[in-house]
């Protein structure tokens, strides 16, 4: 599952994978559109479930952001 979120001048971007060791981790990418420049963290989770409820906080969050960012996929 990927999702992704933008405002004019940024970009967000979450996926849960499954990693080699079978460990669950959500995968979280942003950066701003006319640069080069970007952050990456992976957080551990325990369970499938867990990223997803995970992925549904970072949807709130980002749309309580100013300027708020709308989600994309």
């Amino acid at each position: 599952m990927t999702a992704r979120w933008e405002t004019n001048s940024r970009w967000y971007e979450a996926q849960i994978v499954h990693d080699l060791f079978g460990a669950w981790t959500i995968v979280r990418v942003w950066g701003g559109k006319g640069s080069r420049r970007q952050g990456r963290m992976i957080d551990v989770v325990d369970n499938e479930a867990a990223a997803e409820a995970r992925i549904e906080t970072l949807n709130k969050e980002r749309c309580r952001r100013n300027p708020p960012y709308h989600r994309i996929a």
